[in-house]
């Protein structure tokens, strides 16, 4: 297996194998037959638990940023902890649990920025669990996260291709006149960044759009919602007061003139 982090490919497959390890160890948990090796799997040997453990330790030094690329954060999260405890399962309980697979600190990204600083949560999932479905409140909170993955993943592509041309430039800076190549990747890299800042502004505008949208509909439910208590206070308190104030007066029939009529 190649040295640094594993591309999603060859994590799920790392995950998986080292699932089917664990499912021998004591403590390990059945393979899913829907989604698992499709013919029984034989006694495997016990020296693979630490290798797969190793392995599995690779992945998890990188998991966030494979968490980051879940459309829904809380299921990338739910990922990281089954892995995690195959991790524990195969660890060999005479050695003790092991040292915890190192865990980078989350980047705050653009997108997560915004949500953070105006509604106060990582991400819209939390919005959109405070409305019920249907309501308007609840859709634009399904947008907002929809658009600050977009926001995110722009934020994460402009700060890479800004990193890989600041590299190339610090190697000139070194006297490293080899790393200036002659396919003109510094030009095709500018306009590349300058393509990724247009596409990048135009999605921060949406996301506030979309953020003030979601504050004007939060706000007009509150609204509806005070009055449709108001309403109901004062139908709980109509019939009290009427009855205490009596059948209304009796109307007077209108005096007769005695005059014959005069219709034929």
């Amino acid at each position: 297996m190649p040295e640094g982090p594993l591309d999603t490919d060859m994590a799920q497959e790392v995950v998986a194998a080292a699932a089917v390890i664990a499912s021998q160890c004591p403590g390990g948990s059945d393979i899913d037959l829907s989604s698992g090796p499709r013919e029984p799997v034989p006694l495997l040997p016990t020296d693979l638990r630490p290798k797969a453990a190793a392995a599995l330790d690779r992945v998890l030094a990188h998991a966030d940023t494979e968490v980051d690329r879940w459309y829904v954060r809380e299921r990338g999260e739910q990922w990281r902890g089954n892995v995690q405890r195959i991790r524990l399962v195969l660890v060999d309980p005479a050695s003790g649990p092991g040292p915890a697979a190192p865990r980078r600190q989350r980047k705050v990204l653009s997108g997560q920025q915004l949500l953070q600083d105006r509604f106060g949560v990582e991400d819209a999932w939390d919005l959109r669990e405070r409305h019920p479905k249907g309501s308007s409140a609840h859709a634009l909170a399904d947008l907002l996260e929809r658009q600050a993955g977009e926001v995110d993943t722009l934020d994460r592509e402009l700060r890479a291709t800004a990193t890989r041309a600041g590299e190339t430039l610090a190697q000139v800076a070194e006297g490293k006149y080899a790393a200036v190549q002659t396919n003109g990747v510094l030009r095709f890299t500018g306009v590349e960044l300058e393509t990724l800042g247009a596409r990048f502004a135009l999605a921060s505008r949406d996301l506030l759009d979309l953020a003030n949208r979601y504050e004007y509909a939060v706000n007009a439910e509150t609204d509806q919602a005070r009055a449709a208590r108001t309403a109901a206070a004062r139908t709980r308190t109509t019939p009290h007061i009427a009855a205490e104030a009596g059948p209304p007066p009796a109307t007077a029939a209108p005096p007769t003139t005695g005059f014959p009529s005069h219709r034929r």
